[in-house]
């Protein structure tokens, strides 16, 4: 049931039902966190079908602990059944996701003003960021490393701004996210398709905030050297809806920044056009290399014409490879994070480390620079 916290919340709400969860917080004194957590709270309550709130109320069970059990159920003639009960899915659409991170985010100051010097226009720099898996927790009994999201920001964050530091100036800089920026794609903790149990470290709008401000601080590192700024995220099979709402929120504090774009379109594909340079996004968890050249031919036979440097870069595989296919190079590039579980268990191993590479407008990679882990 109820606390009379909760039921304060509830209350509010009902006759300010446009009111934030920080006018929430103002108006009974109390936090803007505290207000979210006390109106989630009493969501789940209010949210339970019958049969589940009376066998929590008689267990003595919470509502957001109790997820399934047996009832007895007394029939009309005396005769008595076994019910087994299971609560719905918890989950927010992304809708809800966009709107707790521009909350978030509201209390942010604007986007600095960063004047980056001036550059050689005839050249552009890729930063791939692929399998990032903000949110992952690994035990060091487990699996030799201790890991979680807070030490992943800091990791990438050093890495990075360390790349940064050794690329070549350019006019232009692309932060391409290849996709599992976050571990989880909701507070279930399991992947969104196959419903593989994983091992998260916090609540999950906390690694979406964290998330958001890994990439916001790759942005601004990025922006003190590029006049330009591009950020295009893709999205992967741990992160299928939350990816959006990282980019939304992203558009929202930059949109009135300038010489940064945050390509907002949800398609599966990204293509960029530098000169007669062709640069494919993807995560690469479901068409192939050899498909996805053919694809990227038979899909953009204009920009492929126009072209004679072709890149896709992708992630999911966590190692690098590179391969020559029909006039693309496919690569799939590496990531920062320790093994989890899985892949220890599994016995995968790979370099950690962050690449960027650097094209020429017509003469196409002219440089190529990677920071370990």
């Amino acid at each position: 049931m109820l606390t009379p916290e909760q039921q304060a919340v509830v209350n509010y709400k009902a006759s300010n039902p446009t009111a934030t969860h920080a006018a929430v917080g103002d108006a009974l004194g109390i936090t803007r966190k505290a207000a979210r957590n006390r109106w989630d709270r009493a969501q789940l309550w209010l949210s339970a079908p019958q049969g589940q709130r009376d066998a929590i109320l008689h267990s003595g069970l919470d509502v957001g602990i109790a997820k399934a059990g047996w009832r007895k159920v007394k029939n009309a003639d005396g005769t008595r059944d076994s019910v087994y009960w299971r609560a719905a899915d918890d989950t927010r659409d992304t809708g809800d996701m966009v709107s707790a991170l521009k909350e978030g985010l509201a209390d942010l100051a604007p986007a600095a003003s960063i004047v980056a010097p001036a550059a050689a226009n005839e050249l552009c720099a890729i930063f791939p960021v692929a399998d990032l898996h903000m949110g992952m927790l690994a035990d060091a009994e487990e699996v030799g490393i201790d890991w979680d999201s807070k030490k992943a920001g800091a990791v990438f964050s050093a890495t990075f701004g360390r790349l940064v530091a050794v690329t070549p100036a350019a006019g232009t800089a692309v932060l391409a996210q290849l996709g599992d920026l976050t571990h989880t794609d909701d507070q279930r903790n399991v992947t969104p398709q196959s419903g593989h149990q994983l091992d998260a470290d916090t609540r999950y709008f906390m690694i979406l905030r964290r998330a958001v401000a890994a990439m916001r601080w790759a942005i601004d590192a990025l922006r003190a050297k590029y006049p330009m700024v591009i950020y295009r995220g893709c999205r992967g099979n741990h992160d299928l809806t939350a990816h959006h709402a990282v980019t939304l929120a992203l558009a929202e504090h930059y949109r009135d920044t300038p010489g940064v774009q945050i390509i907002t379109n949800a398609g599966e594909f990204y293509v960029y056009e530098f000169g007669k340079n062709m640069v494919l996004l993807h995560h690469g968890d479901r068409a192939k290399p050899e498909r996805l050249v053919t694809f990227a031919a038979a899909e953009w036979p204009e920009l492929w014409g126009r072209t004679r440097h072709r890149l896709a870069l992708s992630g999911h595989v966590h190692h690098e490879t590179r391969k020559e296919i029909g006039g693309m190079a496919f690569e799939s590039c590496g990531t920062i994070i320790p093994k989890d579980v899985h892949a220890y268990s599994n016995a995968y191993t790979a370099r950690r480390g962050l690449v960027s590479i650097v094209l020429d407008h017509d003469a196409g990679e002219v440089s190529r620079n990677r920071i370990g882990v």
